[in-house]
């Protein structure tokens, strides 16, 4: 495991001691939890580029659709 290196300011490392948590894994979670959300809009905007070349049904393909459905039943 690597090494990271946080300055706060000398008042908020004194408050942070007035807080029960262990905020190495705190600040680990933290940046895990960014980087996914990072990857996650990384996702999102590929499956639009990928979405945006497929045609679209013409309208009201999914009513009929799931009156068919319903009407087979």
């Amino acid at each position: 495991m690597k090494i990271v290196a946080v300055r706060v300011p000398e008042e908020i490392k004194k408050r942070m001691k007035e807080v029960p948590e262990d905020w190495s894994k705190y600040l680990r979670d933290a940046i895990e939890d960014r980087i996914r959300k990072e990857d996650q809009k990384k996702l999102v905007k590929r499956i639009d580029r990928i979405m945006s070349g497929v045609p679209r049904p013409p309208k009201g393909t999914g009513a009929k659709s799931i009156r068919e459905d319903r009407d087979s039943g």
